[in-house]
């Protein structure tokens, strides 16, 4: 097929072949709305450790060996449960799997204040807030998948992954004036139960597929979707399994009846050892692994030790302008995620190749930040203002990848997304028990320098930039 006759088929308007009524909420962004703010709860949980740190450092006499050890323990749990959850996804539901994993993930957090008295029980705790957290990615992406038609994949999961972003500066910028007036057992106590409020609102709302939502989902948007989906997959959706007695149809004549849906039956799910191995045996996965793996380490080396980075520039790590300084990274981060995610849509739409588009943003994801690390690491009479300004820029661009690598997941296996995902999260999760840990023993080893910690990050960067560029592949795989 052409460009042109990609252009053409993308330039119809689906909401007059599927009209809606005035005013309507179309329900599948429901699973935008609370998955966003699932993804906010859960990277509260999980950064918030970082910002009170330095005080319950200091109230405990903890070493820097010993701070990396504890930042470092989320990870040890949120590795064990990526791949489990295609299992639980599968003999429970995505609903029911994030529901539960998210919600002990944040109740555990309840716990750090008294937990922290002793080392092994706080490290316990972490571990287990990471256990229960690691089926977060893999089971949004199972949702994502039966959510969405593809052609609204890219944006509507950047916005789901910016929550990512919104926790992360929500904790950055109120942890630290909450410091400042209350407790850092405060912080603990106050994030913790606000986000069971969380748990109450997916309970209601969300279901395995918006079909089934509680509050009714108007015919035609389920015949978009599954119409959608099929123009641009050759596998079937299942929202075309409706309970419907009605037939579906649109003003130009296209129609989704019973005979169509008795004929378009999803196919029997795959074993998942068959699917692991196609995914294994895929460049387009290798590439993505090796691309993680190097990066993640950077990202997540920052997302624990950046507001202790900033109390070494600032001197102190309470207030307003420390809270600035500690949230504007991740609030850039939000607005290229989603921008990001956008731009990918229109491109594809335009007929631009989904590989280019996949290898350009993942290209500005790594290079940028290795270059602005090295800065950081070599620059030797820059000023604080300027290693603040180099940070931002490496943690902004992590963005990118929201138009980029984090949607090849879904785009390698639509069907078998949660399992990609929770391959590409297992790999990924090695450099967060790695990198928090080796920067806090080479903290202790070089007297607090982070030049080699810069360095390392840096040439991790740019040759998963490398690698991306040379080896990356989008096709679908199964």
């Amino acid at each position: 097929m052409t460009n042109g006759s990609k252009k053409s088929k993308n330039a119809v308007d689906y909401s007059v072949m599927f009209p809606t009524p005035p005013y309507y909420f179309p329900r599948r962004f429901l699973l935008v709305i609370l998955g966003f703010l699932g993804l906010a709860f859960a990277y509260l949980v999980r950064v918030l450790i970082s910002t009170c740190i330095t005080d319950m450092s200091e109230q405990y006499g903890w070493d820097s060996t010993f701070k990396g050890i504890l930042l470092s323990s989320f990870f040890m749990g949120y590795v064990a449960t990526q791949l489990l959850a295609q299992f639980f996804n599968e003999r429970f539901g995505g609903k029911r799997t994030l529901l539960v994993g998210l919600t002990l993930s944040i109740a555990s957090t309840l716990l750090i204040p008294v937990a922290a008295k002793s080392k092994g029980a706080v490290v316990a705790i972490r571990i287990f807030t990471g256990l229960t957290q690691g089926i977060t990615f893999p089971t949004l992406n199972w949702l994502i998948s039966r959510w969405f038609p593809s052609s609204q994949r890219s944006s509507s999961a950047a916005s789901i992954w910016s929550g990512v972003y919104i926790g992360t500066i929500f904790i950055d910028f109120v942890a630290p004036i909450i410091l400042d007036y209350l407790s850092w057992q405060a912080t603990f106590y106050i994030f913790g139960g606000s986000g069971l409020i969380w748990s109450i609102l997916w309970l209601i709302f969300i279901r395995d597929h918006p079909k089934d939502v509680p509050i009714g989902i108007h015919p035609n948007e389920v015949a978009f979707i599954a119409y959608n989906e099929e123009q641009g997959s050759t596998e079937t959706s299942p929202l075309l399994t409706n309970n419907a007695e009605d037939d579906f149809f649109s003003p130009n004549g296209a129609s989704f009846n019973q005979e169509n849906r008795a004929s378009a039956k999803e196919e029997p799910e795959l074993p998942f050892p068959v699917v692991l191995k196609a995914l294994l045996t895929s460049r387009g996965l290798l590439a993505l692994l090796y691309y993680n793996l190097v990066t993640s380490w950077g990202f997540y080396l920052l997302l624990m030790w950046y507001p202790t980075y900033l109390f070494s520039l600032l001197g102190y790590n309470k207030g307003t302008l420390y809270a600035f300084y500690n949230a504007v990274p991740y609030m850039l981060s939000f607005v290229i995620g989603n921008g990001s995610g956008l731009l990918a849509d229109k491109l594809l739409a335009k007929g631009v190749r989904k590989i280019f588009i996949r290898k350009g943003f993942g290209i500005v994801a790594s290079i940028v930040p290795g270059i602005f690390l090295f800065l950081a690491a070599f620059l030797k009479d820059a000023t604080p203002s300027a290693k603040i300004i180099f940070l931002t820029i490496v943690i902004c661009c992590n963005g990118f990848n929201a138009g980029g690598t984090q949607m090849v997941t879904l785009d390698l296996s639509p069907r078998y997304a949660g399992i990609t995902m929770g391959i590409t999260n297992t790999v990924a999760t090695i450099p967060g028990i790695l990198g928090p840990l080796i920067a806090g023993i080479l903290l202790e080893a070089f007297n607090g320098s982070w030049d080699q910690i810069f360095s390392m990050s840096a040439a991790f960067y740019i040759s998963g930039g490398i690698v991306w560029v040379l080896l990356a592949k989008c096709d679908k795989v199964i």
